[in-house]
Protein backbone atom coordinates (compact mmCIF):
# COMPACT_ATOMS: atom_id res chain seq x y z
CA UNK A 1 0.00 0.00 0.00
CA UNK A 2 1.07 3.36 -0.40
CA UNK A 3 0.29 6.04 2.31
CA UNK A 4 0.63 9.68 1.58
CA UNK A 5 -0.61 12.36 3.47
CA UNK A 6 -3.18 14.78 1.80
CA UNK A 7 -3.93 17.49 4.49
CA UNK A 8 -2.71 18.20 7.58
CA UNK A 9 -3.35 20.92 10.30
CA UNK A 10 -1.45 22.11 13.16
CA UNK A 11 1.50 20.45 14.68
CA UNK A 12 2.28 17.06 12.80
CA UNK A 13 5.81 15.77 12.20
CA UNK A 14 5.47 15.51 8.09
CA UNK A 15 3.66 17.75 5.87
CA UNK A 16 0.98 17.40 3.38
CA UNK A 17 3.18 14.88 0.27
CA UNK A 18 4.93 12.59 2.22
CA UNK A 19 4.92 9.22 1.06
CA UNK A 20 5.22 5.36 2.72
CA UNK A 21 5.07 2.45 1.02
CA UNK A 22 3.95 -0.39 3.36
CA UNK A 23 4.47 -4.11 2.36
CA UNK A 24 2.33 -6.98 2.86
CA UNK A 25 5.24 -8.88 5.08
CA UNK A 26 5.06 -5.13 7.70
CA UNK A 27 8.00 -3.69 6.41
CA UNK A 28 8.11 -0.07 4.89
CA UNK A 29 9.98 2.04 2.45
CA UNK A 30 10.13 6.27 3.44
CA UNK A 31 8.35 7.77 6.07
CA UNK A 32 5.34 9.87 6.69
CA UNK A 33 6.74 11.26 10.28
CA UNK A 34 7.48 8.37 12.50
CA UNK A 35 6.78 7.07 15.85
CA UNK A 36 2.89 5.92 16.43
CA UNK A 37 1.50 7.22 14.19
CA UNK A 38 3.61 5.87 11.23
CA UNK A 39 2.76 2.47 13.09
CA UNK A 40 -1.17 3.09 13.46
CA UNK A 41 -1.37 3.80 9.58
CA UNK A 42 0.96 0.71 8.62
CA UNK A 43 -1.35 -1.28 10.36
CA UNK A 44 -4.14 0.21 8.43
CA UNK A 45 -2.07 -0.46 5.04
CA UNK A 46 -1.70 -3.59 6.33
CA UNK A 47 -5.43 -4.49 7.37
CA UNK A 48 -6.14 -3.18 3.59
CA UNK A 49 -4.13 -5.70 2.39
CA UNK A 50 -5.02 -8.58 3.92
CA UNK A 51 -8.71 -7.56 2.99
CA UNK A 52 -8.14 -7.51 -0.89
CA UNK A 53 -10.88 -4.96 -0.72
CA UNK A 54 -8.23 -3.22 -3.73
CA UNK A 55 -9.60 0.03 -3.56
CA UNK A 56 -8.20 3.48 -2.37
CA UNK A 57 -9.54 4.80 1.41
CA UNK A 58 -8.93 7.99 3.28
CA UNK A 59 -8.23 7.93 6.79
CA UNK A 60 -7.66 10.42 9.27
CA UNK A 61 -5.52 10.47 12.49
CA UNK A 62 -5.64 13.14 15.29
CA UNK A 63 -2.49 13.94 17.79
CA UNK A 64 -4.00 14.15 20.81
CA UNK A 65 -4.03 11.89 24.30
CA UNK A 66 -7.96 10.98 23.74
CA UNK A 67 -10.90 11.36 21.31
CA UNK A 68 -11.81 9.99 18.08
CA UNK A 69 -9.02 9.01 15.30
CA UNK A 70 -6.43 9.72 18.57
CA UNK A 71 -2.86 8.50 18.62
CA UNK A 72 -2.74 9.07 22.29
CA UNK A 73 0.19 12.16 21.53
CA UNK A 74 0.09 15.35 22.79
CA UNK A 75 1.02 17.24 19.31
CA UNK A 76 -2.71 18.54 18.61
CA UNK A 77 -2.49 18.55 14.74
CA UNK A 78 -4.44 16.40 12.98
CA UNK A 79 -3.70 14.45 9.00
CA UNK A 80 -5.45 12.28 6.72
CA UNK A 81 -3.59 9.64 4.66
CA UNK A 82 -4.74 8.21 1.73
CA UNK A 83 -3.89 4.61 1.73
CA UNK A 84 -4.04 3.00 -1.92
CA UNK A 85 -2.72 -0.46 -3.25
CA UNK A 86 0.63 0.25 -5.36
CA UNK A 87 2.91 -2.05 -7.28
CA UNK A 88 6.06 -3.55 -5.84
CA UNK A 89 7.29 -0.61 -7.22
CA UNK A 90 10.62 -0.17 -9.71
CA UNK A 91 13.76 0.03 -7.60
CA UNK A 92 16.28 2.72 -8.07
CA UNK A 93 19.68 2.00 -7.08
CA UNK A 94 21.51 5.41 -6.16
CA UNK A 95 25.34 4.85 -6.05
CA UNK A 96 26.08 8.17 -4.11
CA UNK A 97 24.03 9.70 -1.09
CA UNK A 98 25.67 13.21 -1.66
CA UNK A 99 23.10 16.38 -2.37
CA UNK A 100 21.75 14.99 -6.19
CA UNK A 101 21.75 11.68 -4.77
CA UNK A 102 19.32 12.77 -2.01
CA UNK A 103 17.38 15.01 -4.90
CA UNK A 104 17.14 12.17 -6.68
CA UNK A 105 15.57 9.43 -4.12
CA UNK A 106 12.97 12.19 -2.54
CA UNK A 107 11.92 12.66 -6.11
CA UNK A 108 11.74 9.46 -7.53
CA UNK A 109 9.91 8.27 -4.40
CA UNK A 110 7.24 10.62 -5.47
CA UNK A 111 6.39 9.11 -8.56
CA UNK A 112 6.49 5.38 -7.98
CA UNK A 113 10.30 4.54 -7.22
CA UNK A 114 11.48 2.37 -4.46
CA UNK A 115 14.97 4.43 -4.05
CA UNK A 116 17.83 2.94 -2.12
CA UNK A 117 21.22 4.77 -1.79
CA UNK A 118 24.45 3.44 -1.36
CA UNK A 119 28.34 5.04 -0.20
CA UNK A 120 30.93 4.51 1.91
CA UNK A 121 30.72 7.54 4.25
CA UNK A 122 29.08 6.71 7.58
CA UNK A 123 28.15 10.73 7.63
CA UNK A 124 26.15 10.69 4.78
CA UNK A 125 24.41 7.39 5.43
CA UNK A 126 23.35 8.98 8.47
CA UNK A 127 21.96 12.12 6.55
CA UNK A 128 20.42 10.29 4.17
CA UNK A 129 18.29 8.20 6.35
CA UNK A 130 17.11 11.29 8.23
CA UNK A 131 16.64 13.30 5.11
CA UNK A 132 15.80 10.81 1.53
CA UNK A 133 12.80 7.71 1.51
CA UNK A 134 13.98 4.41 0.66
CA UNK A 135 16.84 1.92 2.09
CA UNK A 136 20.17 3.54 3.05
CA UNK A 137 23.26 0.83 2.41
CA UNK A 138 26.51 1.55 3.38
CA UNK A 139 29.47 -0.18 1.84
CA UNK A 140 33.29 0.01 2.73
CA UNK A 141 35.35 2.34 1.05
CA UNK A 142 35.90 -0.05 -2.19
CA UNK A 143 32.37 -0.62 -3.04
CA UNK A 144 32.97 -4.16 -2.89
CA UNK A 145 31.05 -4.97 0.86
CA UNK A 146 27.60 -4.03 1.49
CA UNK A 147 26.19 -3.15 -1.75
CA UNK A 148 23.31 -4.71 -2.93
CA UNK A 149 22.57 -7.69 -5.01
CA UNK A 150 21.28 -5.58 -9.26
CA UNK A 151 18.50 -7.52 -10.76
CA UNK A 152 17.72 -6.85 -14.44
CA UNK A 153 14.47 -4.58 -13.87
CA UNK A 154 16.21 -2.43 -11.51
CA UNK A 155 17.35 0.85 -12.52
CA UNK A 156 20.69 2.24 -11.62
CA UNK A 157 21.78 6.13 -11.28
CA UNK A 158 25.79 6.84 -10.33
CA UNK A 159 25.81 10.05 -8.75
CA UNK A 160 28.52 9.75 -6.24
CA UNK A 161 31.30 12.46 -5.43
CA UNK A 162 34.25 11.92 -7.33
CA UNK A 163 35.60 9.95 -10.53
CA UNK A 164 37.14 7.17 -8.57
CA UNK A 165 34.20 6.36 -6.50
CA UNK A 166 32.03 6.71 -9.99
CA UNK A 167 34.13 4.04 -11.57
CA UNK A 168 34.56 2.02 -8.35
CA UNK A 169 30.15 1.88 -8.36
CA UNK A 170 29.80 1.01 -12.43
CA UNK A 171 32.04 -2.07 -11.53
CA UNK A 172 28.81 -3.73 -10.47
CA UNK A 173 27.30 -3.27 -13.61
CA UNK A 174 29.38 -4.72 -16.28
CA UNK A 175 28.42 -7.33 -17.57
CA UNK A 176 25.01 -6.82 -16.45
CA UNK A 177 21.82 -6.68 -18.81
CA UNK A 178 19.83 -3.82 -15.89
CA UNK A 179 16.87 -1.87 -16.89
CA UNK A 180 19.03 1.40 -16.86
CA UNK A 181 22.28 2.88 -15.81
CA UNK A 182 23.01 6.67 -15.98
CA UNK A 183 26.53 8.32 -15.22
CA UNK A 184 26.46 11.53 -13.88
CA UNK A 185 28.87 13.76 -15.72
CA UNK A 186 30.54 15.62 -18.72
CA UNK A 187 31.42 13.69 -22.67
CA UNK A 188 35.02 14.65 -21.41
CA UNK A 189 34.35 12.35 -18.17
CA UNK A 190 32.36 9.36 -20.49
CA UNK A 191 35.95 9.14 -22.20
CA UNK A 192 38.38 8.94 -19.35
CA UNK A 193 35.94 6.41 -17.26
CA UNK A 194 34.98 4.31 -20.32
CA UNK A 195 38.58 4.26 -21.44
CA UNK A 196 39.80 3.09 -17.61
CA UNK A 197 36.92 0.53 -17.55
CA UNK A 198 38.16 -1.02 -20.77
CA UNK A 199 41.84 -1.02 -19.83
CA UNK A 200 41.27 -2.02 -16.04
CA UNK A 201 38.33 -3.79 -15.83
CA UNK A 202 37.54 -5.44 -18.60
CA UNK A 203 34.65 -4.02 -19.53
CA UNK A 204 33.48 -4.77 -23.44
CA UNK A 205 31.55 -2.03 -26.07
CA UNK A 206 28.48 -3.92 -25.19
CA UNK A 207 28.89 -2.70 -21.57
CA UNK A 208 29.54 0.72 -22.11
CA UNK A 209 26.59 1.09 -24.63
CA UNK A 210 24.33 0.83 -21.61
CA UNK A 211 25.50 3.00 -20.08
CA UNK A 212 23.96 6.53 -19.89
CA UNK A 213 25.99 9.10 -19.99
CA UNK A 214 25.66 12.41 -19.81
CA UNK A 215 23.13 11.21 -17.13
CA UNK A 216 19.24 12.54 -17.92
CA UNK A 217 17.28 14.44 -19.90
CA UNK A 218 19.52 17.33 -21.82
CA UNK A 219 16.75 20.49 -19.61
CA UNK A 220 19.63 22.35 -18.84
CA UNK A 221 20.05 22.74 -15.15
CA UNK A 222 22.96 22.37 -12.50
CA UNK A 223 21.21 22.18 -8.97
CA UNK A 224 21.05 18.92 -7.05
CA UNK A 225 17.45 19.02 -7.67
CA UNK A 226 17.16 20.18 -11.21
CA UNK A 227 19.52 17.14 -12.45
CA UNK A 228 16.98 15.23 -9.69
CA UNK A 229 14.21 16.19 -12.61
CA UNK A 230 16.30 15.45 -15.86
CA UNK A 231 16.97 11.95 -13.99
CA UNK A 232 13.31 11.15 -13.34
CA UNK A 233 12.40 12.38 -16.50
CA UNK A 234 14.45 10.34 -18.62
CA UNK A 235 13.29 7.21 -16.44
CA UNK A 236 9.75 8.24 -16.73
CA UNK A 237 9.98 8.12 -20.62
CA UNK A 238 11.98 4.51 -20.24
CA UNK A 239 8.99 4.00 -18.24
CA UNK A 240 6.45 4.71 -20.12
CA UNK A 241 8.00 3.75 -23.43
CA UNK A 242 8.14 0.41 -22.35
CA UNK A 243 4.44 0.49 -21.17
Amino acid sequence: MLATIVRASGSVPRRVGAKMVVRSDGSAVGTIGGGAFEATVAIDAREILSSGEGRAQVRRYTFTESGEDALGMACGGTAEVLLEPAGAGERLVIFGAGHVGLALARLAASVGFLPELVDDRPQACEEARRMAPGTVHLCDPLWQEGVPALDPACAVAVVTRCHRTDRLALRHVLGRTLRYVGLIGSKRKKLVIFEELRGEDGATEEDLERIRCPIGLPLGGDTPEEIAVSIVAELLQLRHRAG
